[in-house]
């Protein structure tokens, strides 16, 4: 196996094990075994489990922003673009996604700078949501919507239904089209 498949693969047996045991329980052992490598193949890779940490943090960084170019490239002529990519983007996050961004959010939890990496992909979002409004507030609000929905589907708290899901990604959508600028 190349060496950035197998960091790949040991990145996505570290989303597994927060889905199935959860952030508190993340350990270099358990990603090892869920990785089939030695605890060693990991620490080369990742020499701590803050390195982990950091490593799904900038993997699922990159996913966001790969899927968010993605639908701007297929839509470039489409009404707030850019507001509409991230509408989608948070759709279409896969389950090891939401785990990620547990296990990271976790990790923030005792250390706030874990996510600075992510201040800038923020800072750009709001900027991006508010030149594709009319009204530079109502991209805000959109875009929290769709941030507070990321964050509740990541903790399992989102009380709605798949088809609930739809017709709300559907409505933000229109939203963020009705009111571009």
């Amino acid at each position: 196996m190349a060496q950035k498949n197998k960091r790949a693969a040991i990145l996505e047996a570290a989303a597994l094990s927060v889905e199935q045991s959860g952030a508190a329980h993340l350990t270099i052992d358990a990603v090892a075994a869920a990785a089939g490598v030695s605890k060693g193949g990991v620490l080369y890779h990742f020499p701590s489990k803050q390195a982990l940490l950091e490593g799904m943090l900038e993997t699922l960084l990159d996913q966001i922003a790969s899927r968010t170019k993605a639908y701007r490239d297929a839509n470039s002529t489409a009404k707030n673009v850019a507001l509409a990519a991230r509408i989608d983007e948070q759709h279409d996050q896969s389950p090891a996604q939401k785990a990620m961004g547990r296990a990271i959010l976790a990790a923030a939890a005792e250390d706030p700078e874990m996510l600075t990496p992510a201040r800038e992909e923020v800072r750009m979002a709001f900027k991006e949501a508010a030149a594709g409004s009319a009204k530079a507030e109502m991209g805000w609000v959109l875009l929290l919507a769709v941030e507070g929905l990321r964050f509740l589907e990541m903790l399992k708290l989102l009380p709605l239904t798949r088809v609930e899901r739809n017709r709300l990604h559907l409505e933000l959508l229109e939203l963020a089209r009705l009111h571009a600028t």
